[in-house]
């Protein structure tokens, strides 16, 4: 079968996410993960890898729960659309008029909030936690009044960032209270009167028939079913060789990311965005309304290439690359990352009960690393790559170490002279690898050999992409201390 033009084949993908993704487990240090895809109207594969809980041995599979963190706000910003559709929201008027007990006025100006300011992270509310606690949190209302009468973040305490870092509308940042008042304003604004959580459970998860989807404020019996909460995993905190159970963290800024999930579950919700608000005979809302929640309202940052929509971050809209998604974590112990890719019909997540403690702060982040590892497999596949991998995970892994001492040894000095083949054959036999069942030495002599000649980036790229591919080598990159190394790739795509 080619290795490009492949036809989206389940089986073909099934094949290789077996083969990847306990590399990829091997490689992040997670437990375990659980993943779906969907195409068209249906999740058409739904599979767990590793352990949802180390201790009895328990597997993660199709039907583990997992919380959502962040990947539960596009439901919240979908909630909000539909009151917006009903009439009941504004979606560009002040959000103080669905306010009574309290108001929510931005001190630098230059004028009110709108709920698209708040669903695009532009109304000027700085980056918070979510207002986490050992204790369960105050009822919505009293929350959210408590911190705005404040006035300071919940980050230590308040003593390193502000609350209110931009005028309204002039900046992107990512602010979970922001979202936490969607929510709230959708309990404020729906014409039942319910809480937020009845409101999302009538009209978002019971129409798709997600019936391990709850979003309650404390994920604890008293607001979620006991048989879906003995079906969560065991979240893991971790530090390189260590990993950490951690106690229960309660989220006062539930609404922003306080949901339980399966995969399968979440990817339907996917889909119906996908296919314009609807999923089979069930329409969530009117598709004009969903196509402009994945339409660019505003930069995300000074790569023109991502955009926000209404919550959804947007990867090179316009383009026939062009795709959707988002991605949270809940602390201290999970993560979950979405994708969707309109175009070809197909949409993919995956939880992962980890969360590396050693976060670098960026969307890169360590806690990330397995879910995007997955998706990158899953990417190649929509694309049209047979994901299978060309080589061994070891033998790939050694041969990317002789690409970078190949580069090392030639094109990156510029060196006129190069080493001759007894030179390389001298190199390879002093390899000392840290174990002997995680080497070949023949695949690491094969790419000393073939980058010999090597002259520049273009070269030594071509022949790494042709040998490993892309979504193969992100998995190793970082094995070998090089995380940028896909990056560089890039700029010398052939």
């Amino acid at each position: 079968m080619s290795r490009h033009n492949l036809r989206m084949d389940e089986t073909v993908l099934e094949e290789a996410l077996d083969l990847l993704v306990p590399e990829v487990l091997q490689v992040s240090g997670a437990p375990g993960i659980s993943l779906a895809v969907g195409r068209g109207d249906g999740v058409t594969l739904a599979r767990g890898y590793g352990l949802a809980d180390i201790a009895t041995a328990r597997p993660m599979d199709a039907s583990t729960v997992g919380p959502t963190g962040s990947d539960a706000k596009p439901y919240t910003a979908l909630a909000a659309m539909q009151l917006v559709q009903s009439g009941h929201l504004d979606l560009d008027g002040p959000v103080n008029q669905h306010l009574d007990s309290f108001s929510v006025i931005n001190p630098l100006g230059e004028r009110e909030i709108t709920l698209r300011d708040l669903l695009t992270h532009r109304s000027g509310l700085g980056t918070t936690f979510g207002f986490c606690d050992l204790m369960p949190p105050p009822a919505l209302g009293a929350h959210l009044r408590k911190v705005f009468e404040d006035g300071r973040t919940d980050i230590y305490g308040g003593s390193v960032f502000p609350l209110w870092t931009t005028p309204v509308g002039t900046n992107y940042q990512y602010s979970n209270t922001g979202i936490a008042l969607v929510g709230y304003l959708v309990e404020q604004a729906n014409p039942g009167g319910g809480s937020f959580s009845d409101w999302v459970s009538r009209h978002v998860f019971r129409p798709l028939e997600m019936t391990s989807t709850f979003f309650p404020p404390v994920q604890s019996v008293e607001h979620v079913p006991a048989e879906v909460l003995n079906r969560r995993s065991t979240g893991y905190a971790t530090l390189e060789t260590v990993k950490f159970c951690l106690p229960q963290i309660h989220v006062g800024d539930y609404p922003a990311g306080s949901a339980l999930t399966i995969p399968s579950d979440h990817c339907r919700f996917l889909l119906a965005i996908a296919n314009g608000g609807q999923l089979g005979t069930q329409r969530l809302i009117d598709s004009d309304l969903a196509r402009m929640m994945i339409t660019p309202q505003a930069p995300r940052g000074p790569d023109p290439s991502t955009s926000v929509g209404i919550v959804w971050n947007l990867f090179n809209h316009g383009d026939p690359a062009f795709y959707f998604g988002h991605g949270g974590e809940y602390m201290w112990g999970w993560n979950n990352v979405s994708r969707v890719w309109p175009g070809q019909g197909v949409a993919a997540t995956a939880n992962t009960n980890q969360w590396d403690l050693g976060d670098n702060g960026t969307s890169d982040r360590p806690s990330h690393l397995a879910g995007l590892l997955v998706l990158g497999v899953v990417q190649a596949w929509v694309h049209g790559i047979d994901p299978r991998p060309t080589r061994s995970a070891v033998s790939a892994r050694s041969y990317l170490a002789g690409v970078i001492v190949a580069d090392r040894l030639g094109a990156r000095l510029g060196m006129a002279s190069r080493p001759s083949l007894d030179d390389l054959q001298e190199v390879a036999r002093s390899a000392v690898p840290a174990s002997k069942n995680a080497w070949d030495p023949a695949a690491f002599g094969e790419a000393l050999t073939d980058l010999r000649q090597a002259q520049g980036p273009a070269d030594i790229f071509n022949v790494a992409r042709r040998e490993v591919s892309e979504h193969q080598r992100q998995i190793f990159q970082r094995q070998l201390g090089v995380p940028g190394l896909g990056r560089l790739a890039a700029m010398f795509d052939a």
